[in-house]
């Protein structure tokens, strides 16, 4: 006799279709409320209601049917049972779980460990149950019990319960190995190794230079780097620069050496007229691979050295800015470091960083060396005779950097009008996209934007593509002040996703915190002054331009911009590693396309595969 069987066969799928739905819920629509709700309740409920239907069939074949089918039944009510456990474990894995044990942990790092415990428990639960319960499903409805009997079809069944146990707690397996690989990742350079090429800003650097460009190479003629290092150069004579190559060996050259004062092997001057500018390589292959891959960055630097000579940027300090010792506690806290990140790109455009204090001019009057001043987060207001300094600085043609802080003290005061901008100090957010780094709410302030005007402060960035998006830490915004005779130029703009966070929860609340395009910097031109301001300063600080290109090449058009050098802007190449970052709607698009895309691919073909064979076979 056939096993009957007393569920339907597709009460596994209404299994497997309710947890979709509370992943859905809880993973994809997390940021939505209400809809999370709905999905998550409506999941759950489909989940106990296959359970119970299931154990229900199971009592019936225990009375009714023959052992063969009870069998198979309290296999299946096994693993929905197991299902239902799992979604047990997530809740209580949730903050509204722990709220309702009442557990109280002594410090995060306790409540840390105890939601990844429950979160590994539950996922293994979960698999172990649910692939299982999908595969001896497939098997119990694959034939009708007329063709086979029922010890026979309770054995098949259960081979494929166990088979689909197996891939389930090796797939644990794994996952538990990556997770342990990941908490003691260690690291092998294997890449390929390739030597930076000439950037666009370099080449602009070297087309403006009034006299031809000489380049003396002094290496040993065996030295692999100096073929690296000829070959950057031939390509930067390719794209139109007046350049001149020569080769010398330190010690067969005695002459050339002391008058160029060379003094190593791997040594690259550059001059044109009376300036000289150098560079020094090792001349191992081995040793040189790193300063390769950043070639460009350094001639480029050097290149500055002989259009211009040094100039002079002034950082303000006494009110809490990024730069001030005031700030270094919060900023470590946070895990942006400082601003020395800011201080090496204006030393690599040529530029001396002083600092600049009520008693060192702020009080009076910006020094008359000033390029540019850089007003960099404070948390403090000006005193009205420091925004009058800077105010009569503008007055007479200065250049101003100026990057603010939500939750702070500062006002513009009289550089509202004079700028024709107003700071609004409430914090942005978006639910949508942001970048991951903390996995809690707080990351939904790290904004992600690509758009950018086609002004020439932002140039780099504009033409990066729609892939290459600048990130802002805690931004506020920018709107136009009443001014009757200036009108800022808006550079940067939010995603339209983003929101006014006016109650500090990241959460978009009614219609006060709505969402839309805001405004992140902008560019003025009173009379013959420049400025430029941001919503945000810690944009500038060491973690963000570390990592992102895109925030880095803002600074540097930006500054270059503000020192009348518009025309030598353009990109830095570099063949350096830099950290990945994806928003959440990047990590979410590449988790399910590698962790259910492909397994998804490889359970479809082979559906089509064994469906083509069963048919085969029933034709012969």
């Amino acid at each position: 006799m056939g096993v009957s069987r007393q569920a339907p066969g597709w009460l596994t799928w209404v299994l497997a279709g309710g947890l979709a739905l509370v992943f859905l819920g809880e993973r994809i629509l997390s940021g939505a409320s209400t809809a999370r709700l709905v999905a998550s309740s409506a999941g759950s409920l489909l989940v106990l209601a296959s359970a119970a239907w299931r154990v229900a069939s199971w009592q019936r074949a225990r009375a009714e049917g023959p052992p063969e089918a009870a069998r198979v039944e309290a296999q299946l009510a096994l693993a929905h049972a197991g299902c239902v456990l799992a979604l047990a474990l997530y809740f209580l894995s949730t903050d509204a779980g722990m709220s309702l044990l009442r557990l109280d942990f002594a410090d995060e790092a306790a409540r840390g460990r105890y939601r990844t415990a429950l979160q590994v428990l539950w996922a293994t639960v979960a698999a172990v149950s649910l692939l299982p319960a999908l595969v001896a499903g497939l098997a119990h409805g694959a034939r009708s019990g007329a063709d086979a009997g029922g010890l026979l079809e309770a054995e098949r069944v259960g081979e494929a319960f166990n088979a689909g146990l197996v891939i389930a707690l090796a797939g644990t397996l794994l996952f538990v190995v990556g997770f342990v690989a990941a908490r003691r990742d260690r690291s092998l350079d294997l890449g390929y190794f390739r030597t930076s090429s000439p950037g666009t800003a370099t080449t602009a650097l070297a087309r403006s230079l009034h006299d031809p460009l000489q380049v003396l190479l002094f290496f040993p003629d065996a030295s692999p780097v100096k073929g690296e290092v000829e070959d950057y150069f031939q390509a930067l004579a390719r794209s139109g620069v007046r350049l001149r190559v020569e080769e010398h060996d330190r010690l067969a050259d005695p002459d050339v050496s002391r008058r160029f004062d060379v003094r190593d092997d791997g040594t690259v001057v550059l001059m044109s007229a009376d300036r000289k500018g150098r560079v020094v390589l090792p001349v191992e292959m081995e040793q040189a691979r790193g300063r390769l891959r950043t070639l460009d960055r350094d001639v480029q630097t050097q290149l500055l050295r002989l259009v211009r000579t040094k100039r002079v940027a002034y950082m303000t300090v006494g009110h809490g800015e990024l730069n001030d010792t005031v700030s270094e506690a919060d900023l470590a806290q946070k895990g942006l470091g400082g601003v020395d990140a800011m201080r090496s790109l204006l030393g690599l455009l040529n530029y001396e960083v002083m600092n600049l204090s009520l008693t060192t001019g702020l009080g009076r009057d910006v020094p008359t060396d000033a390029a540019v001043v850089l007003v960099l987060g404070p948390r403090r207001s000006f005193l009205p005779e420091e925004l009058a300094v800077l105010d009569r600085y503008l007055a007479r043609g200065g250049s101003l950097l100026l990057a603010l802080q939500p939750r702070s003290d500062f006002r513009l005061g009289p550089l509202e009008r004079r700028l024709g901008v107003r700071f609004d100090g409430v914090p942005l957010a978006d639910d949508q996209q942001f970048v991951r780094r903390r996995g809690d709410r707080t990351d939904r302030g790290l904004l992600v934007t690509d758009r950018f005007s086609s002004h020439v402060a932002v140039k780099t960035a504009s033409l990066a593509g729609s892939d290459a998006a600048a990130l802002f830490p805690d931004p506020g915004r920018l709107e136009a002040a009443d001014s009757a005779t200036v009108h800022p130029v808006f550079l940067v703009h939010t995603l339209p996703s983003s929101f006014l966070d006016l109650n500090g929860n990241y959460e978009a609340d009614g219609p006060r915190e709505k969402r839309g395009t805001y405004n992140l910097a902008a560019a003025v031109q009173p009379d013959s002054a420049r400025a430029l301001v941001y919503a945000d300063a810690e944009m500038f600080t060491d973690a963000v331009l570390s990592s992102s290109r895109i925030n880095a090449s803002l600074a540097a058009d930006g500054v270059r911009w503000l020192g009348r050098e518009e025309a030598l802007s353009g990109t830095v190449a570099s063949e350096e590693d830099v950290p990945i970052q994806h928003t959440q709607a990047q990590d979410v698009g590449w988790f399910y396309s590698t962790i259910l895309g492909a397994p998804a691919l490889v359970l479809v073909f082979g559906l089509v595969g064994v469906r083509r064979r069963r048919r085969s076979g029933r034709q012969a």
